[in-house]
C-alpha cells in the first residue's frame, strides 16, 4: 500500500494540482473539502501527512484534532493561509501544524514540505531498505553511505519503483530549487549512487532507459542466496 497524503481544501485548482504532483511522486492521495471528512481521513493507518488549506471552515480545530490522533503517528501537517492572516497561521502552529506557508506558494515547496518530511516509514525495494527518517540505507542488511544529492535520488526511486524519470524530472525533485544544475550532472550522480549501492558486487539495481531516464528495477527479492553471496564477497 503506497503511503497516502490527505488534501484538506475546496480550492480546486491547488487540489489539482497537488494530486497530481503527489501521485507523480509515487504517493497516493485523498481529497476532502469538510473539516469532519479530513479529521476522519486523517484516521486511517495509510496516511503519513496532511496538507491543509485555512480557507476550510474549522481548518484549525480539524488540525488541533488531528494532531491529538496522531499522538502514536507520525502525521506531519503542513498548513496553507491566505495573505495578511498571520493570526491563522499562528493558530495553526499552536495547534500542532509542523509547517504552514502563506499564499501564493509554489507546488514544489508544498511538494517538498510534505515528501521529506510526511514519509517518515521506511522504504523497501527488494534487499535495499531506507529510513526516511534516521537517513540511512542499508542493502542486504549492510549499511550504505550516500551523499545528500545521492539519498534524494534513491528515495526519488523507491518512492515509485519501476518508473522510468527524465533527467529533468530528476533533477526537480532531487536537487534545491533555485540552483541550475545540466543534465549531464545527473549521470555523475546516478554514477555515484550505482557505485555505493553494488556493495559487496551486488548487482546494478538502476535501470536505463537510453533516450529516456532512469529508475530503480532491477532487483529481484526472491533471490536470497544470492543475497548472501554478495555479502560474503571481500
Amino acid at each position: 500500500m503506497r503511503p497516502t497524503i490527505v488534501i484538506g481544501s475546496g480550492d480546486g485548482d491547488l487540489c489539482f494540482i497537488a494530486r497530481h504532483l503527489l501521485e507523480h511522486s509515487g504517493f497516493a492521495t485523498s481529497l476532502q473539502s469538510e473539516a469532519n471528512d479530513i479529521v476522519i481521513a486523517a484516521r486511517q493507518d495509510s496516511v503519513c501527512a496532511l496538507l491543509i488549506d485555512g480557507r476550510v471552515r474549522d481548518a484549525v480545530s480539524a488540525c488541533a484534532q488531528i494532531c491529538d490522533l496522531r499522538a502514536g503517528s507520525a502525521i506531519i501537517i503542513v498548513a496553507l493561509v491566505d495573505p495578511g492572516a498571520h493570526g491563522q497561521g499562528l493558530a495553526f502552529l499552536n495547534a500542532g501544524a509542523d509547517e504552514v506557508f502563506t499564499r501564493p506558494v509554489p507546488p514544489s515547496h508544498l511538494l517538498r514540505a510534505l515528501m521529506m518530511q510526511g514519509t517518515t516509514q521506511r522504504l523497501r525495494y527488494g534487499d535495499i531498505e531506507m529510513d526516511m527518517a534516521a537517513r540511512r540505507v542499508w542493502r542486504a542488511d549492510c549499511p550504505v553511505y550516500l551523499p545528500r544529492i545521492e539519498f534524494a535520488i534513491l528515495r526519488y526511486f523507491l518512492l515509485q519503483p519501476d518508473r522510468i524519470s527524465d533527467r529533468r524530472e530528476i533533477i526537480r525533485q532531487c536537487w534545491p530549487s533555485g540552483i541550475y544544475v545540466d543534465c549531464k550532472t545527473v549521470n555523475v550522480h546516478i554514477g555515484r549512487l550505482r557505485r555505493c549501492l553494488r556493495i559487496g558486487g551486488a548487482p546494478d539495481p538502476i535501470r536505463t532507459v537510453r533516450g529516456i531516464g532512469y529508475g530503480i528495477g532491477s532487483v529481484n527479492p526472491s533471490l536470497p542466496e544470492r543475497r548472501a553471496r554478495w555479502r560474503a564477497k571481500p
